[in-house]
């Protein structure tokens, strides 16, 4: 037999009433009638002002009234006859502990049930607002005083507090309000990241009287409230970050929530927090899945384009298709510009050449032309360890969509490979070229000359000049490349005007320039090009210039000309250009080592270095006296000394050396031992 019918068989065996009610309030709530027995409906509820009292007489009937849990839940007994004895009354009282206990532990069981419903709809990530609706639905059944709630969440680009989920009645106005940081209860909470349990009238009114009137009104607009009683609002944190805030309102006569319901909202709040993080790590590895298929998805179009060698026109097509985006792709090997669309692009990639020529990471790049502001984003084309060239694309704010970089990441491999692929291709032109022209020079058959020169593209009939450029030598043979196809770039514009024809072996270029003028002045150009390319890539460059023929069988002639001047410069401390012409003598030594030469000087002077009192006498004097062209007159007078003194120093010198400065070739190796020597 459960408690209740226990109570009621009591009250009409033992205590003989055939009239009878019981009334009960959980938590000072309004109270509710549990079971009648003769009385006519309706009758009056039982008063929660008279709680201290154990019994109130009224005309008609008496009620008996027994409080519990500091008297927050109250039960009611309603008789038509007072005739209860105090023994009668101590046996009911324990029949009512009964059924209170088995009230409370029903409530309880609810409480576990709501919360258990709630911790399994956190695992239900496809809708969160639903998600959250029905936690907060959950919390407002389980604190059953409560008449509505709200939950707010901050909005980092509105920078104020958002209605994300409410329950218990409000309408769709309420998500016209914005709470800012510190507005109100809501916003207060917010901002000191601790909860707001209020349950008089003027702590609310206090509280919430920094609102804005907009927001009060829509407030209003969204509930009617009545006689608003207490306030419960609690943060709810994320990740160590106060995300939002959980809000219940009661209405009625009297507060009516308890520090048992600021619990039980703050469980709510932590399954909040639980669902929001489970959201956000499920939205992350979801967009990472994303990202993941979208990536794979990307590197397949990019591996269709490379295998297709569908060429870089192409490439620059489907790339914007992808992203939307106008953009231009810089090949610096070979200073090519392939745009979509086209022509839209007017940057000089000269300036862009020297800016960013050791560019090794993305960037943006922002300029000004005709007073309107254009941003870039610049991603580097890098290929075997070397800067080929760039992709730029035209974007807004310096800001850029992170799947657009990833597709921009992907597109300069495949880019790199496609320059690469091009340069391996003009490589092979170069060899073919430079097999050629060696061909040309070294065949004595001028009918086969004259077929030779047709198939390299030289003209008849013309003046030819041959120019030869030296690069300095680098372990890396693509390093060595690319800085042979710029060059070969360079020259081909800056010579222009004489039809070049340009080809680079390893760590020599060769022009074969053609004229019809019998003049042809390259020293501007080259120098030009020698102080810029030293500026812009901080490596010196050696040219040697042959000299001008008109006749097709002479290309070699210049060609070994211009190979004697390069060599003559690597073997020596000379200006980095120079033409075969102004060599001089210093043809006769081009093909000697430098040990060679030294010795050949110290032959000369390392004897009249044995006595260091006279060294410095002996070796100027020498030097002077063949400077001077053997005139004793000069001589003495440049070094501040009597002629008969000079005599005696040159007599020293005939001695030392064993020779004779009567003796013409004496005079000659001694003439040379001076010129190199100085």
């Amino acid at each position: 037999m459960n408690p209740l019918t226990r109570i009621q068989d009591f009250l009409v065996e033992a205590c003989e009433q055939s009239y009878f009610q019981i009334w009960i309030s959980i938590y000072q709530d309004r109270f509710s009638l549990i079971t009648t027995k003769g009385f006519e409906l309706p009758l009056p509820f039982p008063s929660l002002h008279d709680v201290h009292r154990d019994m109130i007489e009224y005309p008609d009937f008496t009620d008996f009234y027994f409080c519990y849990d500091e008297s927050r839940s109250i039960i009611v007994i309603r008789v038509e006859k007072p005739n209860l004895s105090l023994e009668r009354i101590n046996q009911l009282e324990i029949l009512l502990i009964n059924y209170y206990l088995e009230i409370s532990l029903e409530r309880e069981r609810f409480i576990r049930h709501k919360m258990m419903e709630s911790i399994r709809d956190i695992s239900n990530l496809d809708n969160v607002d639903t998600l959250l609706t029905n936690i907060l639905e959950h919390a407002l059944s389980v604190i059953q005083v409560a008449d509505f709630g709200v939950l707010w969440m901050y909005d980092e680009k509105e920078n104020a507090l958002l209605p994300r989920a409410w329950a218990g009645g409000p309408s769709e106005s309420i998500q016209n309000m914005r709470m800012n940081i510190g507005e109100g209860i809501i916003g207060k909470t917010y901002q000191e990241k601790r909860t707001m349990f209020l349950s008089l009238l003027k702590d609310i009114l206090h509280e919430s009287s920094s609102i804005r009137k907009e927001n009060l009104q829509h407030l209003f607009n969204a509930y009617s409230f009545t006689n608003l009683q207490s306030i419960i609002s609690t943060p709810i944190f994320v990740e160590n970050e106060t995300l939002c805030v959980l809000i219940i309102y009661q209405n009625g006569e009297r507060p009516l929530f308890t520090i048992e319901d600021k619990k039980v909202l703050e469980s709510f709040s932590d399954q909040v927090s639980i669902a929001l993080t489970n959201s956000r790590l499920f939205q992350n590895i979801k967009h990472q899945n994303q990202l993941l298929l979208q990536r794979d998805e990307i590197h397949d179009t990019f591996m269709k384009l490379s295998l297709q060698s569908s060429g870089m026109h192409m490439i620059a097509s489907d790339l914007r298709r992808m992203i939307q985006l106008r953009l231009v792709i810089i090949d610096l090997t070979d200073d090519s510009i392939y745009s979509s669309p086209n022509h839209w692009f007017s940057e000089d990639i000269n300036e862009l050449r020297r800016k960013f020529n050791s560019m090794d990471a993305p960037q943006f790049y922002s300029t000004e032309q005709s007073g309107k502001q254009n941003t870039f984003y610049l991603q580097p084309v890098i290929g075997i360890n070397q800067f080929l060239g760039m992709l730029i694309v035209e974007v807004t704010d310096k800001w850029l969509l992170p799947i657009n970089k990833l597709i921009i990441e992907q597109a300069s491999s495949i880019i790199a490979l496609e320059m690469i692929r091009n340069q391996t291709v003009v490589d092979s032109y170069y060899q073919k070229t430079h097999d050629l022209f060696h061909e040309l020079i070294l065949c004595n058959d001028a009918s086969i000359q004259n077929t030779k020169a047709i198939e390299l593209g030289i003209h008849q009939p013309a003046y030819y000049l041959i120019i030869l450029i030296g690069i300095p030598s680098h372990d890396d043979i693509h390093y060595m490349n690319m800085q042979n196809h710029r060059l070969i770039l360079e020259n081909k514009k800056r010579f222009r005007e004489y039809t070049p024809i340009v080809f680079g072996f390893r760590n020599k270029i060769t022009i074969i320039l053609q004229s019809q003028s019998d003049t042809i002045d390259v020293s501007g150009h080259l120098k030009q090009l020698q102080s810029e390319w030293k500026q812009g890539n901080h490596l010196p460059i050696k040219i040697g210039i042959g000299l001008q023929y008109n006749r097709i069988e002479d290309i070699k002639k210049s060609y070994n000309e211009a190979d004697k001047a390069l060599s003559y410069l690597n073997h020596r401390k000379q200006p980095d250009l120079i033409h075969y012409k102004d060599i001089g003598i210093n043809r006769l030594f081009i093909h000697q080592s430098q040990e060679e030469l030294q010795t050949f000087i110290n032959e000369v002077f390392l004897p009249l270095q044995n006595e260091k009192e006279q060294n410095q006498f002996l070796e100027k004097t020498l030097l002077t006296y063949i400077k001077q062209n053997r005139s004793a007159g000069e001589t003495a007078k440049q070094l501040h000394i009597h002629v008969n003194t000079l005599y005696q120093r040159l007599k020293k010198i005939e001695e030392k050396l064993h020779i004779s400065f009567s003796n013409p070739e004496d005079v000659l190796r001694l003439q040379l031992a001076c010129y190199l020597k100085n």
